[in-house]
């Protein structure tokens, strides 16, 4: 996983995105913090991890995708944050 990985499951975990009525948009997931990512950016990353299964789609938001982590996301954020 790279630095956009990380901070991408951690803001996700942080807001409580961890249920599909929960979840965030890219835009949200960009504005809950400062990335310094384009939201096409993030979405490209988000989309890779949702096939691999740390993050799922949830309930739409209008017409936009929401994402929330997965278990195997937090696992993979807690291995990461070395607990």
């Amino acid at each position: 996983m790279n630095r956009l990985g990380f901070l991408i499951l951690s803001v996700l975990s942080k807001s409580g995105a961890v249920t599909g009525t929960s979840a965030m948009t890219v835009k949200e997931i960009a504005e809950a913090e400062e990335l310094g990512y384009k939201d096409n950016t993030l979405f490209k990353a988000i989309t890779d991890f949702e096939t691999k299964g740390l993050v799922a789609a949830g309930l739409k938001e209008g017409r936009a995708k929401t994402f929330f982590i997965t278990d195997s996301g937090r696992k993979l954020l807690k291995t990461c944050k070395g607990d």
